[in-house]
């Protein structure tokens, strides 16, 4: 069995990926370079499950892979990782002229980076781990991620927990193109569009309440068709399974201009700190 995940070694992927991991025996990981090669790679079979990142709690959906989830692959989400994301100033540098990190981790520390760091250049990384990579080998560099980066790429901590709020949570979904059922399923992922008519995104939601069903996460984006035409992201509690939400999902297909459901599996209800995982070179 292949589990992939965003590497490389070291980003917090590759944490969700082995809490993950710890159900599973006889498995083998395998790191891709960006969530869109990561993403095709499990549409394609080449591995079993992916580990990917969908929701921030402070910069809100990742939207490559809800683009890739809803347009570009055939997967459907097995289950969910929540992880607490505390981010780290690292380099071995006295002064920092350049900051290396995903656009995501230099979003979450938007507030520390203007107060310290205002004249410093910001680019822009597929991964926390990549960024280290390229710090480590730069004067004046350095990479925004986990602390646990600078033992793997040699690094020192400069500053640790800079994110803007304590509370700062990834949630990462397991997606797979043969996903198996999911006994005790309580959580369903859809992505639907409307048309462009008065209320109709009003219609929509008011299904749910029709079939008293919560919703408990929207979120559009674009429709990669014409401009102003959105697709829209839900998240329900239960299972697709369920009778009235089996009615529910099939109205809503029926009157939808696009529709997919993404899948039904485990809410997870505990956050991962940063403490709880560990990683050291050359384990995966």
């Amino acid at each position: 069995m292949k589990i992939g995940y965003l590497g490389p070694e070291g980003t917090f992927s590759q944490l969700a990926a082995l809490q993950f991991s710890k159900k599973l025996k006889n498995y083998k990981m395998e790191q891709f370079p960006s969530i869109a090669e990561l993403t095709i790679a499990a549409h394609q079979g080449k591995i079993d499950f992916a580990v990917v990142p969908i929701e921030n709690s402070l910069e809100g959906g990742v939207n490559t892979t809800l683009d890739y989830l809803a347009f570009d692959c055939n997967l459907s989400i097995c289950g969910e990782i929540l992880l607490k994301i505390n981010q780290s100033i690292l380099s071995n540098s006295e002064k920092i002229t350049k900051l290396y990190s995903h656009p995501q981790s230099i979003g979450q520390c938007g507030r520390y980076i203007a107060q310290n760091y205002a004249n410093a250049e910001v680019v822009f990384t597929q991964s926390t781990a990549q960024a280290a990579m390229l710090a480590a080998k730069e004067e004046g560099a350095a990479a925004i991620g986990s602390e646990s980066l600078a033992g793997l790429y040699n690094l020192k901590v400069v500053a640790s927990e800079i994110e803007d709020v304590r509370t700062n949570t990834t949630r990462f979904v397991i997606v797979s193109k043969d996903c198996p059922p999911i006994e005790g399923a309580d959580k369903t992922s859809i992505v639907f569009g409307v048309s462009d008519t008065p209320g109709a995104l009003y219609k929509m939601l008011s299904i749910f309440d029709i079939f008293e069903i919560n919703m408990v996460k929207i979120e559009s984006r674009p429709a990669k068709t014409t401009l102003g035409t959105y697709v829209f992201f839900v998240d329900i509690d239960g299972s697709a399974t369920d009778e009235k939400i089996k009615k529910a999902l099939e109205i809503i297909q029926y009157k939808s201009t696009f529709f997919k459901n993404l899948g039904s599996y485990k809410q997870c209800n505990n956050v991962l700190d940063k403490n709880a995982l560990h990683f050291k070179r050359g384990r995966v």
